[in-house]
């Protein structure tokens, strides 16, 4: 099987586990509204955070991370060892995100949302 589709079909998963076992945990009698609610909310938990890694793959917060950098540098009083050219050559924030997680979660999560609103409107 292919190491991405394993990846979203894990972490897919346990939402799913999770969900179940706080609906059985918790007060009152198990229905299927009550599962389906906190699945819901654990699937936008990890929808938000696929669709977060795209805009920050994306290089939306490089010119950001760049200007605190500065800032930085500029605020410390310690004598330049690093020229200019080296300070530019450091990763963006961009570069540090790895696309398959962020296409992970963001699928996976995607899934479990709009799966749970299906269930929720045939309920």
């Amino acid at each position: 099987m292919n190491v991405h589709i394993r990846r979203i079909l894990v972490i897919s998963a346990f939402p799913v586990i999770i969900a179940l076992i706080i609906a059985l945990l918790s007060s009152g009698p198990f229905t299927l509204e009550k599962y389906v609610n906190t699945l819901f909310y654990f699937a936008l938990s990890i929808a938000l955070i696929g669709i977060a890694l795209y805009v920050v793959k994306g290089g939306f917060f490089d010119f950001f991370s760049y200007s605190f950098k500065k800032v930085a540098k500029a605020l410390t009083r310690t004598p330049d060892v690093h020229n200019e050219v080296s300070f530019k050559t450091n990763f963006h924030l961009s570069e540090r995100v790895n696309v398959s997680y962020m296409k992970s979660f963001l699928y996976s999560g995607l899934f479990l949302t709009f799966l749970s609103i299906a269930v929720a409107y045939v309920l």
